[in-house]
């Protein structure tokens, strides 16, 4: 890491009491915590990478360019790479990232998810990582009934009648807006559980995605708060997000930003692409609403609604205030409810590392 980014990332983490980066391969590296209140909802994403990926560059054009489709890499000596992801960071899909299907020692078969790789080309440069689990942000044996003890974010309980902390993860396939979590997970007896499901003894592999927020719920029962310790790498480069609409009615997505720092509503490259401008305060198109994790509150509400006119960013209920250098902290969840569109087609949005 260049000198300036390091002593951008220490003042930009300014309610982050320790920031370091170190070389690890050729990615640097981050920290992160947040404070989850006691008896309330903290809104959180992981800003930071899971430590140990792989960079290197396509040495082939891919033969083909929808569906499934296999990558030929200069990495000759690949692991099986079970859980990961692939993100393009050079050329025409600078940004985009898709799911690892399958690998040998110099191949990946990505899934494309309805995209394509229109343009892409041999050199293109790509990075790939492991996703954070449930298991690998937060060890089950690592868990405490006693928050005092330990900075784990997660309380264990003792039962599935008496779950302490729960983690929520939000719903990603439901249509509209103010969706209720698709799962609720918790840990007992050194395991991660699922809520109402036995069909598994361990759910410590489900995969907490690097663009997506969760929920920690500590219950009544908890009375101390606990810490959110994220370690790993720095996503310096860009990062593109797919956002969903609907034809018939406003659109919910749920962010959890990888970025380790605060970011200014006006960095955050919402182009009118991605983010449609709103003719008036009364007649608002796309809004940003955002969560106060200050408040002890369970079942929170956003605390603010953000939504842009041409002059700029502007807030719910206080339209003459120009909100463009409000932030969001590094690691907090928000919300992108996106307005109908005439064909109900995802927008993409590629947000450009400001350090």
């Amino acid at each position: 890491m260049s000198k300036p980014l390091l002593i951008l990332i220490a003042a930009a983490c300014c309610s982050v009491p320790f920031a370091q980066a170190q070389s690890v391969t050729t990615e640097s590296v981050g920290f992160n915590k947040i404070t989850c209140l006691a008896n309330s909802d903290t809104i959180v994403g992981v800003p930071l990478r899971k430590q140990g990926s792989i960079s290197t560059k396509l040495t082939a054009t891919p033969s083909a360019t929808t569906g499934n489709v296999t990558l030929t890499l200069a990495n000759t000596e690949l692991p099986t790479l079970a859980k990961h992801f692939l993100k393009f960071n050079s050329g025409n899909r600078d940004g985009r990232w898709y799911d690892i299907l399958s690998n040998t020692a110099s191949t990946v078969t990505i899934d494309l998810n309805g995209d394509n790789l229109d343009g892409v080309l041999s050199g293109d440069s790509v990075l790939i990582a492991e996703y954070w689990t449930l298991d690998t942000l937060f060890p089950p044996a690592q868990a405490t009934t006693n928050p005092a003890t330990t900075g784990h974010a997660i309380v264990a309980s003792s039962s599935v009648l008496s779950r302490k902390t729960e983690l929520l993860l939000p719903n990603l396939t439901g249509q509209g807006t103010n969706l209720a979590p698709s799962a609720t997970y918790y840990i007992t007896s050194n395991v991660w559980k699922k809520f109402g499901d036995t069909t598994r003894p361990s759910f410590g592999d489900v995969i907490l995605y690097p663009d997506n927020y969760f929920i920690v719920r500590h219950n009544s029962t908890v009375t101390q708060s606990t810490v959110f310790k994220s370690i790993g790498e720095i996503e310096a480069k860009n990062f593109s997000i797919f956002l969903s609409t609907r034809a018939s009615g406003k659109q919910d997505n749920f962010i959890g930003l990888p970025r380790p720092v605060a970011v200014k509503l006006v960095d955050l490259g919402l182009d009118e692409t991605a983010f449609v401008n709103s003719p008036s305060t009364l007649a608002r198109k796309d809004e940003l609403l955002v969560f106060n994790n200050d408040a002890a509150i369970r079942n929170k509400a956003p605390s603010a609604t953000y939504y842009r006119l041409a002059a700029g960013w502007r807030k719910f209920n206080d339209g003459s205030t120009d909100h463009n250098n409000t932030t969001i902290p590094a690691g907090a969840g928000f919300l992108i409810r996106k307005a109908a569109t005439a064909t109900g087609a995802s927008v993409l949005w590629k947000n450009t590392s400001a350090y």
